[in-house]
């Protein structure tokens, strides 16, 4: 039998356009649940009582809760990969980390982690979540990878992925994991580790 997730394919049924104001209000729900109760909280009666909307409104617009906590979760997550541009690569990858952080210690923080979570034990929510979420971000910090290895900062036979790897794995670690605290000397840690072991090689002056 198909999970909601692999019925729905992560697509908002087509219909009207939709009313930015009660789109807002519905995704604000849909945190607030994921938030309290995690997926299983994110009903869609539950989610238009709390919306303040009509349950056919959320269905006009999202096949069913999986597609909508997904749309939640993206929407929330969309500003991690944004930033300043210019300066060095290092200093790049530590504002984005910093931005993870306070966005996952935010109070949207809780919904999203709660999604994470639901993704483990439904396999088609968990492709849904790699292919709406996961891999578009991958990729954004992946080019930012490469253009790093471009600029000399890491080295020429740095693996991008193993590198964001390094950068990522920790945090996580200790935010979905051990619970240990994670502060802005934390992040320089991290940052500096990651680039210390995937420095270019010194050149040697003959």
């Amino acid at each position: 039998m198909r999970t909601e997730a692999a019925e729905s394919g992560g697509v908002a049924r087509r219909g009207r356009p939709r009313s930015v104001e009660a789109q807002e209000k519905i995704l604000a729900a849909t945190a607030e649940l994921l938030s309290e109760g995690g997926l299983p909280a994110v009903t869609m009666e539950a989610v238009a009582a709390r919306a303040g909307v009509a349950k056919t409104t959320l269905y006009r617009w999202w096949p069913n809760r999986a597609a909508l906590a997904l749309d939640c979760v993206a929407a929330r997550m969309a500003p991690i990969a944004d930033g300043p541009r210019g300066g060095r690569f290092r200093d790049r990858f530590r504002r984005q980390l910093s931005a993870t952080l306070r966005l996952l210690n935010g109070k949207q923080g809780q919904a999203i982690l709660a999604l994470i979570g639901a993704k483990q034990i439904d396999p088609s929510l968990g492709r849904a979540y790699t292919e709406q979420i996961a891999q578009p971000r991958r990729a954004q910090t992946r080019r930012l990878a490469r253009q790093a290895i471009e600029a000399g900062e890491l080295s020429p036979s740095t693996d991008p992925d193993l590198f964001l790897d390094a950068l990522y794995g920790p945090l996580y670690y200790r935010k979905v994991v051990s619970g240990d605290p994670i502060t802005d000397a934390f992040i320089d840690q991290i940052v500096d580790a990651a680039f210390r072991a995937f420095a270019p090689p010194r050149r040697t002056i003959r």
